[in-house]
């Protein structure tokens, strides 16, 4: 059993490391790209440097669709947010445009990761609990559990506080367990940004579905007799 467990949490704890450094990386380029000097040895002058835009209105944000057939999978995203697409770990991520003195650039990534073996969503999320519980030495649980979205598709939330050095965190993970695989939906905001951002990722995370990957056609060739 211990052995089962090992084999179906491995994976998700090499993409669930993957995201954290994938913030980092983010919150980097994103700032280098809008030409701000920073010193790289000291991140309180990292924080006082990044430029703070005003907020969108939430209710009035239009919504685009990504659809990857590869995947199966199918979500709305924020039509100013960038979309980043992957070649490993992750599927496809969205990133705000819109920067806070903290640093953090809010987020929602997609990853898909295989299942070696059967286990129902309620087991797959206590487990995934436990994990992050001896992953986040100050992991705070703030809900979690099962439901389904208004497309029909059933998923297991996990909402939890935790910090990335000095930077209060507030991560939300979404699964779905369809066709052999667990798809990750893993949102990260500033703790003191829940208030603004948690609308929008509630949203993107009720416009999920996943289907089955529809298969890749190769082309043959037919020799006569």
């Amino acid at each position: 059993m211990q052995k089962k467990t090992i084999g179906i949490i491995l994976p998700v704890l090499v993409i669930s490391v993957f995201s954290v450094l994938l913030v980092v990386i983010l919150t980097h380029n994103m700032t280098h790209s809008q030409n701000v000097n920073y010193d790289k040895n000291s991140f309180s002058n990292l924080s006082n440097t990044l430029l703070s835009t005003d907020r969108y209105a939430i209710s009035s944000a239009s919504y685009k669709m990504f659809q990857d057939p590869t995947y199966g999978i199918r979500i709305q995203y924020p039509k100013d947010w960038e979309k980043i697409q992957f070649d490993k770990n992750f599927i496809v991520g969205f990133v705000s445009d819109a920067r806070n003195d903290s640093g953090i650039l809010e987020n929602l990534m997609i990853s898909a990761s295989r299942l070696y073996s059967p286990i129902s969503l309620d087991n797959f999320g206590m487990m995934r609990i436990s994990a992050l519980e001896s992953q986040y030495p100050d992991f705070h649980l703030v809900s979690s559990g099962a439901f389904v979205t208004p497309t029909g598709s059933p998923l297991y939330k996990i909402e939890y506080d935790h910090k990335d050095g000095i930077i209060p965190i507030t991560t939300t993970e979404v699964w779905a367990l369809n066709g052999g695989r667990a798809f990750m939906l893993l949102a990260n905001v500033d703790t003191t940004e829940t208030s603004i951002y948690m609308p929008i990722f509630q949203k993107m995370i009720n416009s999920f579905s996943s289907s089955p990957p529809t298969p890749v056609l190769h082309n043959t060739k037919v020799h006569s007799v």
